[in-house]
């Protein structure tokens, strides 16, 4: 099943048998449908609608640790960025969202208190790390 958020950004992508930017996917996987474990999301519950370049990119959805990005449904706050690279630095937790926001790079809509939680508990570990370190060849 391709997820449809991917493909708004212009990428391509690694998907019964199509091609891949290598800069944005490891290990033939789309970022935007790795699930898994945050250890520090473990007491959180919320959905963060995801924007980038001012295109609906998904929904960040979080319940008791485990993390998935959704193709759609309702969040309570927003994040918007400014690249693919720096949503993958920040969902990764390799970039901190109050460097990234006051370079310019990210902001924040919403219920600000529920996004930086669910941002810097990426921070503590993420199935995102290290995409975004990922380079084409």
């Amino acid at each position: 099943m391709s997820h449809p958020s991917c493909a708004l950004l212009g990428f391509q992508f690694l998907y019964l048998g199509e091609r891949m930017d290598k800069k944005v996917v490891s290990s033939g996987e789309q970022w935007c449908t790795r699930r898994g474990r945050a250890p520090g999301l473990a007491d959180l519950m919320g959905d963060l609608k995801l924007s980038v370049q001012d295109r609906p990119t998904g929904v960040l959805h979080v319940q008791h640790g485990q993390v998935s990005i959704e193709s759609g449904g309702d969040a309570t706050a927003l994040l918007a960025v400014d690249s693919q690279d720096t949503l993958l630095h920040v969902l990764g937790g390799e970039l901190h969202p109050f460097v990234a926001n006051l370079q310019g790079r990210l902001r924040i809509e919403g219920d600000r208190a529920l996004e930086l939680r669910i941002l810097l508990g990426l921070r503590a570990g993420s199935p995102w790390n290290g995409l975004a370190k990922v380079e084409a060849a």
